[in-house]
């Protein structure tokens, strides 16, 4: 069934389908962060392939449960919850009441969170010295050291670069929890950081790892991992794996939120209470590799 028409201000008609309402709640939606807006696109985008052109007041429930079921042969849970949400909020915005996508008889398969498994200081280093460009080699060590997320660490700034205290701020734009916190490194570490760039050329608002987006870092360490020939490993496991080894080390729950940037205590043991050797790599190793490529 076409999509319904609507009068703009000279009376002219105009088409109004489920891709059009799509972009206007992306336009609408001032309030949440770019990785959020890129998750809707991405449901968005998917919804349109099959209903783009419908007018969303036609679409019914059972319309949306099979065609979620249809994709569950190949998404995995998490995505089809995220497409879900995406058709809920689209149907909201384009005033359909009762909203089908919010029916209770759509159903999405259970979500069984995987216990992570960080890598091992050995698989740590393998991957390291398979990542022959140093400034990709020094952004894993950051990760790895201060349990950074990976969009924390590629869009951080010289400006949060606090050498005298051996830290990074990262602002409350930056984050996950919408709440500015400080990353603490070791002063190897920092000193590693500061050699990248010279003291002139550091404008507040310059990327410290200036080039490296997001895709590019996880197509870096797929690489590194096969080469390197261990388990396919992605950045944030280097983040599991240092909150782990601080957990393993005694550091108080309250404390170890704080530090990983976890709304509650209760998520930071929930999520880093598995088992895993507390293998800390010595710096002069870290050094060595830091220093190789330079």
């Amino acid at each position: 069934m076409p999509a319904r028409s609507l009068k703009n201000g000279r009376g002219s008609e105009l088409s109004v389908d489920v891709t059009t309402w799509g972009e206007r709640l992306l336009a609408s939606r001032i309030d949440i962060d770019i990785n959020t807006k890129k998750n809707y696109r991405s449901g968005l985008n998917k919804i349109g392939e099959t209903f783009g052109d419908r007018d969303p007041a036609t679409i019914t429930a059972t319309e949306i449960a099979e065609w979620i079921a249809e994709l569950a042969q190949t998404r995995k849970p998490g995505t089809l919850n995220q497409y879900l949400i995406a058709f809920r909020l689209l149907l909201d915005h384009a005033d359909v009441d009762p909203n089908p996508a919010r029916d209770p008889r759509i159903k999405t398969p259970k979500h069984v969170r995987e216990e992570p498994a960080p890598p091992s200081g050995e698989h740590v280093l393998a991957i390291l010295a398979e990542i022959h460009d140093p400034l990709r080699r020094l952004l894993f060590t950051v990760i790895e050291q201060g349990a950074m997320r990976l969009g924390e660490a590629v869009n951080l700034t010289w400006g949060d670069v606090d050498r005298a205290g051996l830290r990074l701020r990262l602002p409350r734009s930056a984050t996950k929890r919408d709440k500015a916190r400080w990353i603490y490194l070791p002063d190897w570490l920092i000193d590693a950081v500061e050699a990248i760039c010279p003291l002139e050329d550091r404008t507040p608002e310059r990327r410290v790892f200036q080039g490296i987006t997001e895709a590019s870092a996880y197509q870096t360490m797929s690489r590194a991992c096969q080469t390197a020939g261990v388990p396919h490993y992605h950045p944030h496991d280097l983040r599991h794996r240092r909150i782990t080894i601080w957990h393993q080390s005694g550091v108080p729950a309250r404390e170890l939120a704080e530090r990983a940037g976890h709304a509650r205590p209760s998520m930071s043991l929930d999520v880093y209470s598995h088992v895993m050797p507390p293998d800390e790599i010595a710096a002069d190793k870290f050094l060595l590799l830091l220093s190789e490529s330079r």
